[in-house]
């Protein structure tokens, strides 16, 4: 493309551009092709597995305590996941859109398929109409509604565009879905970078909305402060930090603000966490970052704060060069005995390639069977969340530690996968 450019006419800015263009729309339709194409092969993937689980059962088809066909599919799922380096869910979920744009919207799909409705248009589709109840006509004509939408609406405004199609054809009141939906309300909690995170809340519009004002409000009183430096944005998220922790660290609020807080026992729960620290970074001689448990780096100075002043904060000192774990606090009851806690603050997270689940809710596995020979030691010891769990025992997945420590899992089509790194 490069030397076509330079060809029809190095000179001319108009030319260059024109060329850009040409060629970002291209991609873009080859990618919109290349997903539809990804999307189309895991769904069928996923429905041989149904067909043939013995594929990926072995000879466990014949005692697995649930549907076979089910399990397979789940065995199959990790397995693409591993393959295309996805998680399990993402997967899942575009097997089931593509299922849905197949058989509930066909002419979203085929625009899809021929790069005509780009991959995120494509996802806002299918996310609306598998919320739809199947109904005679009704997937009919969404999908005759959305189409042109789809083909040249940006993103934001389709999604806008398909929520009032939606409402309008909707069999169900309003009324009744949001008491289904109500049910499904949850916070949930996303690490970021540079030692900062997301906390998100799903809460009933009206639950939100009052929120938000609240913290408009005292945020708004704080700003006319004199000495206050701090954006409308930045007081809100203090404001927000100090009401849910009720230690004031945020420094949003403060008097009636605190009062509230602290009268709601805002930070009477107990948890513990553990801040894995090099030793001398605890002692101020290096600013080695620390690993905090289930998020992963935080700076030497905040690990230093929380491991002086937070009592429920578990200190696990390791080596300054190998990192090797020198101590682990046993001051707190509420803790596991010390190997499994030991293994839990080297594991992190569930030891299946990709997962992310935490090790404090998953389970110890020998990667050697106790039946086989293997020990009840830290290095045949390793977490693997439930699921996972039971691919390896009830299907044809397998897994080997290496000399180095790695979990090398095989696939039931052999494809072979490390494992996720240690954190520290």
């Amino acid at each position: 493309m490069k030397e076509l450019l330079t060809a029809a006419d190095p000179a001319d800015p108009e030319v260059r551009i024109e060329w850009g263009m040409a060629r970002a729309e291209v991609a873009r339709r080859a990618a919109a092709i290349a997903a539809a194409e990804q999307f189309a092969a895991i769904a069928e993937i996923l429905a041989e597995a149904r067909e043939h689980p013995e594929i990926f059962l072995g000879q466990a088809l014949h005692h697995v305590p649930t549907d076979a066909a089910d399990f397979a599919e789940r065995s199959a799922v990790a397995d693409l996941a591993v393959r295309l380096q996805l998680s399990e869910s993402v997967v899942r979920n575009q097997g089931a859109q593509a299922m849905a744009l197949r058989t509930r919207t066909p002419r979203v799909w085929q625009a899809f398929r021929d790069g005509e409705i780009p991959l995120a248009n494509a996802g806002v589709v299918a996310e609306v109409v598998l919320t739809l109840p199947q109904v005679p006509g009704l997937s009919e004509a969404f999908d005759a509604a959305v189409v042109d939408g789809a083909r040249r609406m940006t993103t934001p405004r389709l999604r806008e565009r398909v929520r009032v199609i939606r409402e309008r054809l909707h069999p169900e009141t309003l009324a009744e879905r949001n008491g289904r939906a109500r049910e499904q309300r949850r916070v949930w909690l996303e690490a970021d970078r540079d030692g900062m995170c997301w906390l998100s809340a799903l809460l009933p519009a009206e639950s939100g909305q009052r929120a938000m004002a609240r913290l408009d409000a005292v945020a708004l009183s704080l700003a006319a402060a004199p000495a206050e430096t701090r954006t409308l944005a930045q007081l809100r998220a203090d404001i927000a930090a100090d009401l849910l922790t009720g230690d004031g660290t945020g420094g949003g609020i403060g008097g009636a603000e605190a009062g509230a807080a602290r009268a709601a026992g805002a930070g009477a729960v107990g948890v513990t966490v553990a801040v894995t620290v090099p030793v001398l970074s605890l002692l101020g001689v290096s600013d080695a970052p620390a690993t905090l448990e289930g998020y992963g780096p935080i700076d030497a100075e905040t690990a230093r704060r929380l491991t002086a002043r937070a009592p429920s904060f578990q200190r696990i000192l390791t080596h300054p060069v190998t990192g090797t774990v020198l101590d682990i606090d046993r001051s707190s009851y509420r803790v596991p005995a010390d190997l499994k806690r030991w293994a839990e603050l080297r594991d992190q997270r569930c030891q299946f390639a990709g997962c992310g689940r935490r090790a404090r809710d998953c389970d110890l596995d020998h990667v050697t069977a106790w039946a086989d020979g293997g020990v009840t030691g830290i290095g045949n010891l390793v977490h693997l969340c439930r699921h996972h769990h039971r691919l390896k025992h009830e299907s044809r997945w397998s897994s080997q530690r290496a000399p180095d420590g790695a979990i090398h899992w095989t696939s039931p089509t052999g494809e072979v996968h490390l494992g996720n790194p240690p954190p520290f």
